[in-house]
């Protein structure tokens, strides 16, 4: 749930800064560091190496393999490697007092709610600057979760009326507003009346607006019609109350901007470059870059642009930040292109890759993000013996694992959702169910 602001105080900025100076150094570009030729320099760019940090995250067996290269030569490289981060700086960088730490995560983590009370109460709602797991079989509600997170994240941090934007708690009367609208109890990640953005990452072709718009209405975030006891008893979907209400509702679909990346390699240059699409640094027109790698301007109202050159037609607008990351899912692709024992090794290098530097985007940026995962069955295990895809590679990188477990019966909705890692909370479950308003407390 969203916390009460703080002041920040000058002294939490030491956290902060010392993050920063790390960052710098294992940033250290391969062209400035010594034994590296250029052929070999064009090999580590081509696999996607361009950092010290890049370097060292690949073993002296898979360096020597994907360089063509003696196990000697491979060793080397990594010395020297390690050899750049051997200084005072960086160690006194990575260590930091128990008192400036407090105060960095008291002044700078927040908490999203995840739209269920009693889910909130188990988990603390989600965190900002980590990675948020969801994994389950199929039809367990994972996609469902996500998107009522999109709806979360676009709410208010304070308790308000969704509709006239008043604050004052005396007015309100069963959960409505005098003016009508939806109270709403706090715990989202923007304010009233300014547009947030969220970005979904849909490897598996499961987002739909439709529903998504449904969910907004189902649990009354804008004015909506009445409705019969016959409709209410069969949960049919609500609808707004006037085509201005039917915009409101739409704007919470606008507002996320959608990535469908193809293969592992598209899924892995979209998180690349999460980080300019989670600044706005991107044209909210045509999702470019104001300037390209070769420096060169890409829209008309640049300064730069000349006659000739092959420019947007538009201007180059600035997009809004987001503040929400859903990676749905984060080892469908991977799976499906590395098959068999023979490529595991590869699968879990590449993935490796990709998780770190999912996370190091989510802790420089502070958003929440939330992925998925496909489960598989463990063999030789009694009793419940579903797991998560990927293995010790996202297992010690994802800081919360939520398990969906689905009922037994397909017909059954009811969906238990189990802590399984936290450092937060201790393990617990909740029963919740997926219904009109995505997720929902259980009806009787």
């Amino acid at each position: 749930m969203a916390k009460k602001k703080i002041t920040i105080n000058p002294v939490d900025t030491v956290v902060t800064d010392k993050m920063e100076a790390v960052n710098d150094i294992i940033s250290l570009k391969l062209e400035d560091m010594d034994g590296i030729g250029s052929v070999r320099l064009k090999k580590l760019y081509s696999n996607g190496i361009y950092t010290v940090d890049d370097l060292l995250g690949y073993g002296e067996e898979s360096l020597s393999r994907m360089l063509d290269i003696s196990w000697d030569d491979a060793k080397k490289m990594t010395s020297v490697a390690n050899e750049s981060l051997n200084s005072e700086d960086v160690l006194s960088s990575i260590v930091v007092s128990g008192r400036d730490y407090f105060n960095f995560r008291k002044n700078k983590i927040k908490y999203m709610t995840t739209g269920v009370e009693e889910l909130d109460e188990i988990t603390g709602g989600f965190e900002t600057g980590v990675i948020t797991e969801f994994f389950g079989a199929f039809g367990s509600g994972k996609t469902q979760f996500m998107m009522v997170a999109c709806i979360m994240a676009q709410l208010p941090e304070e308790k308000c009326c969704l509709s006239c934007g008043q604050t004052d708690e005396s007015i309100v009367k069963l959960d409505k507003c005098e003016c009508g609208g939806t109270w709403w109890k706090g715990g989202g990640m923007s304010s009233f009346g300014k547009p947030s953005k969220v970005i979904y990452i849909d490897t598996e072709n499961s987002y739909r607006p439709e529903r998504l718009f449904e969910i907004v209405c189902n649990r009354e975030l804008i004015k909506t019609k009445p409705q019969t006891k016959t409709q209410e008893k069969k949960c049919e979907t609500k609808e707004p109350l006037d085509e201005e209400e039917y915009e409101k509702a739409m704007q919470y679909v606008y507002n996320i901007h959608i990535s469908r990346p193809r293969t592992s390699a598209l899924q892995m240059l979209v998180v690349a470059n999460l980080s300019s699409m989670i600044s706005g640094e991107l044209c909210k027109h045509c999702q470019k870059r104001e300037i390209t790698k070769e420096s060169e301007p890409t829209h008309q109202n640049h300064p730069k642009a000349k006659d000739g050159m092959r420019l947007e037609s538009h201007d180059f607008e600035k997009d809004i930040t987001a503040n929400l990351v859903i990676l749905d899912s984060i080892t469908g692709k991977f799976r499906k292109e590395f098959e068999g024992r023979g490529t595991l090794s590869d699968r879990q290098v590449k993935l490796s890759s990709h998780v770190r530097l999912l996370e190091s985007v989510v802790e420089s940026k502070n958003i929440v993000c939330l992925v998925t995962n496909q489960a598989q069955e463990a063999l030789g295990v009694m009793g419940d013996n579903i797991r998560p895809v990927g293995g010790n590679v996202i297992g010690h990188t994802f800081t919360h694992r939520i398990y969906l477990k689905k009922p037994q019966s397909m017909s059954k909705d009811k969906i238990t959702a189990i802590l399984v890692d936290s450092p937060n909370k201790a393990k617990n479950e909740v029963v919740l169910e997926l219904g009109a308003k995505g997720i929902q407390e259980p009806t009787v």
